[in-house]
């Protein structure tokens, strides 16, 4: 085969693998059978896509190591021993009754001894994966049905490959006599128990060291596979499958303190080769051979002594607890394991066509049968139990639960509407460092979807673990099925968590590191304390810092919020202020960080906006908990609260007196003006702008603006500051680049700008306003600069020069030392951008220049030179009013830098600046 050929085989293959899956989770059907399936419909006997080929069997091959190795991974040793009698009867006789009736169906059908024997080995294998998917979705997974399973099927994982390793051995050498059968046990044994051994010894310290030293991301996950490709061959040496050698590389790496890492950093690795392995069973089988009488009947047979065998495994857990029936079902499916015997049975030249195919059947059938008849068995278990359930037994003294010996446990039958807050108060006792018992697991795994209900009872005792709950009682939460049911947003936070590659310790699943911090700040940070002991409702705090904890990068912190307040029913008043905080996190923390953070402009604005000390003392918890602060960050944070707590704690500012700041401005400049339509422009003007004038300067503006001024229009007021500055204001249609319009003409007619102010109306007016002085002429020499000689600005001239600016190119030069940042958590409202560069003269024109020709809005500007460092800020949003974007960021910063030519007829798609 070609290059192109083999790349082609693979893109078919890898596409028809993950529309499978997709497919196959929405219909809630195993991805396995979505992918056999996508295997037949590409391979040769339907569509003829891809066939088997070279490439195909090893990229199979590597699928199928990962997926043992997987396996590995999830064991330990430990738990071998640790499954007790009911779990290894179980694990026993499922593996031993299905071999043996299957061993003799197979002779009964007229095959020989090695076939019909490796026809019952392939029945022995379990699938627990597909059954722990079941009771997980059930939530179930703590019940004594589900222990029983599980852990049978990790006795059952080692039975199976031993007994794969030595039926293949048999098959393949043409013998069976009983010498030869105990010496490919032992060798098998052997081989196991001392590679195990060495690799426990020797793998966790090797891993560890390569963790320590190594500088590429991808070195220990390579070394990793690296390892397990060597255990391979070492098993492949050993005339045994190379899965055995992956396999025993899991179990050493199950002990290894990189386990987690290691099992995170190969999952997309197994995501690509692992359902390349399921594609290619289906690829090499024949579609037709299903309908064929000989390969469905004995389908039909060896599927009826499959389900048998394993349903009568059930027996090894009599005089244990537990629903034998469901424990039966739930060591029904064959799965994975199954199809990696029908496989090497195929490639072994063991099986035909026929026989692959009727075992294809078989595992389709068992996988396939195995999820609704669980289902339906655990469902009517819940519906049997329901009636003793009901109303449950008088309170016993003490309380529904009691610890014995570190163990907490129903002290009785409780009733069904409690069970939430029995769930959390026994979360907060095994955060006492207790252990759940057998009984509380089992009533809490048995109730329904309408037993978990939030009440102020439960909310209370929410509350009480955020503040004392460890990750101890979340993972008896998760374990129990009571997170998923109470608060399923935040079980979906905990999933993805695991699922993350990057989170290398596997302990920060259940940890919510910002509750943690809230917490810490009030045991070791006075001031925080101080301000906590103040809050109303500190218990909103922890459960804001719970919501950013659990909110994942493509979710809405403040959504998350309203839908989890909404659940808890906190009310209205909660949900305002939660969302305020969830929405906002950085907001003081970013204002105190910039230079003007503590002027009175900047506080007015953040006083308004947040309205109330509550909301301000709980932002200020949130930004301390947020990240450190060096000595000087905390400084001007504490300043920054005592600032609008001093607005704030006002006898005129408290509460909603804050907002009202502005209003009384809004009021005074209404009386100073005349007219209606002016009064109507005071009524409707930007609160912002309001916020940076007085009232008198603001009725002098809107005279300014008493009929609108036509689209080429403008109107020019002066007012003298002094001898060398004054205040020039201009009015007109808004329109896009009026900024760089107006101050290039300014720059023009030798002023510098000092400032500026803007404010746009619905009706499309602009007023902005500048404070100017005369522009320094540059020295001759040394000397110091001097101001320009010139007169007052006449405002018919400067009106004129704007006017005829309005159907002018703009043009603004590079400015490759300008240093532009953004800063989106300072302002509630607006993207505060700062542009950093050496002062020169029409600065602001050309900078303004580059934001209209990025598409952004300038709603206010402050210009001020230190040292010769001019520090331009500027207040952005898009055209939508919101703030701008990253693209919009990366288009400023470029054009600011490289520099602009614009042309009149592009204006029209600019945004208004």
């Amino acid at each position: 085969m070609s290059v192109v050929e083999i790349l082609r085989d693979i893109l078919i293959v890898l596409v028809a693998a993950k529309l499978a899956a997709e497919l196959a989770e929405r219909v809630k059907v195993p991805a396995v059978v979505g992918e056999i399936a996508a295997g037949m419909l590409i391979g040769p006997s339907v569509l003829g896509l891809v066939g088997p080929t070279e490439v195909l069997e090893v990229l199979a091959e590597l699928g199928v190591i990962l997926l043992v190795l997987q396996v590995g991974l999830e064991m330990d040793v430990r738990d071998l021993a640790a499954v007790g009698r009911a779990s290894m009867s179980v694990a026993v006789i499922g593996v031993v009754l299905p071999m043996a009736m299957g061993f003799g169906v197979g002779v009964a059908f007229g095959y020989d001894s090695n076939t019909a024997l490796f026809l019952g080995a392939a029945l022995a294998a379990t699938s627990v994966g597909i059954t722990a998917r079941v009771f997980s979705d059930l939530r179930a997974l703590t019940s004594v049905e589900a222990r029983t399973v599980l852990g049978a099927a990790v006795a059952d994982d080692v039975l199976g490959l031993v007994i794969l390793t030595v039926v293949v051995r048999i098959v393949t050498e043409g013998t069976v006599s009983v010498v030869t059968v105990l010496g490919i046990v032992g060798v098998a044994v052997l081989f196991i128990a001392l590679t195990a051994w060495l690799g426990g010894k020797f793998g966790p310290p090797l891993f560890r060291a390569v963790q320590r030293y190594s500088r590429s991301a991808g070195t220990l996950v390579a070394l990793a596979l690296a390892f397990t490709l060597f255990f391979a061959e070492l098993a492949d040496a050993a005339k045994l499958a190379p899965i055995i050698g992956a396999f025993v590389a899991g179990l050493s790496l199950s002990r290894s303190d990189q386990r987690e890492r290691i099992e995170r950093e190969l999952t997309p690795v197994g995501h690509l080769f692992i359902p390349v392995f399921f594609l290619a069973i289906g690829i090499a089988v024949d579609v037709g051979s299903f309908v064929r009488v000989e390969v469905l009947e004995i389908a039909g047979a060896l599927a009826v002594v499959a389900i048998i065998g394993k349903l009568l495994a059930a027996a090894g857990a009599i005089g244990s607890p537990g629903d034998k029936p469901l424990i039966g079902l739930g060591m029904l499916p064959r799965g994975e394991v199954g199809l990696i015997f029908a496989t090497i049975g195929l490639k072994e030249h063991v099986l035909g066509d026929n026989l692959y195919a009727a075992l294809l059947l078989v595992v389709l059938v068992t996988t396939l049968l195995a999820p609704p008849l669980l289902r339906w068995r655990l469902q009517a278990m819940k519906a049997d139990r329901r009636p003793q359930l009901g109303a449950g037994e008088p309170v016993p003294r003490g309380g529904w639960l009691r610890v014995d010996d570190g163990v907490v446990d129903l002290a009785g039958a409780p009733p069904t509407h409690a069970a939430l807050s029995i769930g959390l108060d026994a979360a907060l006792m095994i955060a006492d460092r207790s252990r759940p018992g057998r009984r509380l697991l089992e009533w809490l795994g048995s109730l329904d979807d309408e037993a978990i209900r939030w009440d102020k009872d439960a909310t209370q005792k929410l509350f009480e673990l955020l503040l004392r709950g460890d990750d101890r009682a979340w993972r008896f939460l998760e374990a129990s099925g009571v997170l998923e049911r109470a608060l399923p947003e935040l079980a979906v936070s905990v999933q993805r968590r695991r699922a993350d590659p990057h989170l290398l310790d596997s302990s920060q699943v259940l940890r919510f590191e910002l509750v943690e911090r809230i917490r810490e700040l009030v045991a070791d940070d006075r001031d925080a304390a101080d301000e906590r002991l103040r809050l109303e409702h500190p218990e909103w705090l922890l459960f804001a810092g719970l919501i950013l904890d659990s909110a994942g990068p493509d979710s809405e912190p403040v959504a998350l919020a309203r839908r989890l307040v909404q659940r808890l029913d906190l009310g209205a008043a909660a949900e305002q202020e939660i969302a305020l905080l969830v929405g906002n996190p950085g907001l003081l923390r970013a204002a105190a960080g910039r230079l003007e953070g503590l002027d009175e402009d900047s506080v007015l604005k953040l006083a308004t906006h947040l309205e109330r000390p509550e909301r301000a003392r709980a932002l200020y918890m949130l930004s301390l908990a947020l990240a450190p602060l060096d000595p000087v960050e905390r400084s001007r944070l504490d300043e920054l609260l005592s600032l609008i707590l001093a607005l704030l704690e006002q006898p005129n500012l408290t509460g909603l007196d804050a907002r009202n700041l502005v209003e009384q401005r809004r009021a005074e400049a209404i009386r100073l003006v005349a007219s209606p339509l002016q009064q109507s422009r005071v009524e409707h003007a930007p609160r912002a702008y309001l916020l940076s004038q007085t009232a008198d300067v603001v009725a002098r503006q809107v005279r300014l603006l008493d009929h609108l001024p036509k689209r080429n229009e403008a109107r020019v007021a002066l007012c003298a500051l002094d001898a060398d500055e004054w205040e020039i204001d201009v009015a007109s249609r808004d329109r896009p680049a009026l900024l760089a319009h107006v101050s290039g003409v300014l720059v023009d007619s030798g002023l510098d700008i000092v400032s500026a102010v803007i404010a746009t109306w619905g009706d499309g007016a602009a007023l902005e306003s500048f404070t100017v002085r005369r522009a320094k002429v540059e020295p001759a020499s040394g000397d110091p600069g001097t101001l320009e000689p010139l007169e007052s600005p006449d405002p018919d001239r400067l009106e004129a020069a704007i006017i005829a600016s309005f159907e002018q190119s703009l043009t603004a030069p590079p400015n490759p030392d300008a240093a532009v940042s953004f800063d989106d958590a300072a302002s509630p409202w607006y993207t505060l951008c700062e542009v950093r560069s050496p002062d020169e003269r029409g600065l602001l024109h050309t900078i303004t220049v580059g934001i209209a020709a990025a598409g952004a809005n300038v709603h206010s500007a402050r210009v001020e030179t230190v040292e010769g460092l001019a520090v331009d800020r500027f207040e952005l949003t898009d055209s939508t009013g919101r703030k701008i974007d990253d693209e919009i960021k990366d288009a400023v910063q470029a054009v600011i830098i490289q520099g602009v030519s614009l042309r009149h007829r592009r204006f029209g798609r600019l945004a208004r600046v």
